[in-house]
């Protein structure tokens, strides 16, 4: 993998928060040029700066090493969580050898691949939801890790419909708790850019980056921006469309058994979200490892080969090979549109699909324990 020179852009950007906050500055005012970038703002919230801080202190090619080892660990322990719920017979050796194995196969998809890239934390993230949520320990207080992830970045938040939808009131109530403290304390350590991020417009898109039309934001909102339709309609196919992927998750989170159900409320954040930058697709390396997995057990070559299909879509990347930057996402043609928006359409046929198959045609499901709400201790 290559780390452009090992000066990663978000990475940049993340030291640059944290050291703003450490010094007691603007966290969301003006920061350092990334090498090689236009000025970028920190989006996060206030603890994401906390978080980062660590990444900070070395020098940006060591905390670049540290930011790719901890994102291979995330891939790693999240691919083993899956693997064990699809071959529950495996050896714990046995699952984390594929699990290293698959991990460095996900690397070529471009979701990954540019998470190392830009020093992205989408895989931490990843890994911080996916423990929480598959984790059957007795005594795991489930929701507090998907409440740390919310602090960092807010769009982990939609998980708190999947643990809705399963009943796991107690989660939610964890989740909620959980970033309620996190934020809490930022508030004492830094209460300007607190108040500014949750108070000040931050946290609503004052960055001016929600939405964008760029080829690389695969959202609804993204797609709709590039075909620069008038604002009424704009904003009438806005709504129905997100209504109705909303609609579409529900139906089809909670016709799902846990592990599917949570893919599909990563997919349904993905698509609705004004923001989605392809690098933060990670969520596709599991899903592949998944449905890959029902496709061997059912023996079904038809299924396999569909995985195999849209593996290969999000290692071409398709809308990386179109025109862009400068606004040229205005002018592509409708095949253009149909290409550049795969991982979004991709994203919404899975969904349709999860939400109105037959459930005599479900495959193989995962273990009986997925059947039930897991309810979390206290």
């Amino acid at each position: 993998m290559v780390f452009s020179g090992l000066s990663p852009t978000d990475l940049q950007v993340y030291r640059f928060g944290a050291l703003a906050l450490a010094a007691g500055h603007d966290v969301y005012g003006p920061l350092p040029v990334p090498t090689g970038s236009n000025p970028l703002p920190f989006i996060y919230p206030p603890f994401a700066a906390l978080a980062f801080l660590p990444l900070a202190l070395p020098s940006l090619p060591l905390a670049a090493v540290a930011m790719a080892a901890a994102s291979a660990g995330s891939l790693a322990v999240t691919l083993h969580l899956v693997i064990r719920r699809i071959w529950t017979t495996a050896s714990r050796r046995v699952a984390c050898g594929f699990a290293v194995a698959l991990s460095l196969a996900c690397v070529a998809l471009e979701p990954v691949r540019e998470t190392f890239s830009f020093g992205q934390v989408n895989l931490v993230l990843m890994a911080l939801v996916a423990v929480d949520c598959l984790n059957d320990r007795p005594g795991w207080r489930r929701g507090i890790l998907v409440g740390i992830a919310v602090a960092v970045k807010v769009t982990p938040a939609v998980f708190l419909l999947f643990l809705f939808l399963r009943k796991d009131f107690r989660a939610v109530r964890n989740a909620v708790l959980s970033a309620a403290v996190v934020c809490g304390l930022c508030w004492f350590i830094a209460p300007d850019s607190t108040r500014r991020y949750f108070f000040g417009g931050e946290l609503t898109g004052a960055s001016g980056l929600s939405g964008s039309p760029y080829a690389t934001n695969q959202t609804i909102t993204g797609a709709l921006n590039r075909l620069a339709l008038p604002p009424s309609w704009h904003e009438a196919l806005w709504l129905l469309l997100t209504g109705a992927t909303v609609v579409l998750g529900v139906i089809a989170i909670r016709r799902a058994d846990r592990l599917m159900g949570l893919i599909l409320t990563a997919l349904t954040g993905l698509v609705i979200s004004p923001i989605s930058w392809s690098h933060h697709w990670v969520w596709i390396a599991p899903a592949l490892v998944l449905l890959g997995g029902r496709a061997l057990r059912a023996a079904n070559p038809a299924a396999l080969g569909g995985v195999l299909a849209v593996g290969v879509i999000f290692v071409v990347a398709p809308h990386s090979h179109l025109p862009a930057t400068n606004g040229r996402e205005l002018t592509w043609t409708p095949w253009e549109h149909l290409i550049g928006d795969s991982y979004l359409l991709l994203g919404l046929a899975f969904l349709a699909w999860n939400a109105f198959r037959p459930l005599a045609r479900r495959g193989v499901r995962s273990p009986a324990t997925d059947t039930q709400p897991a309810v979390s201790s206290a």
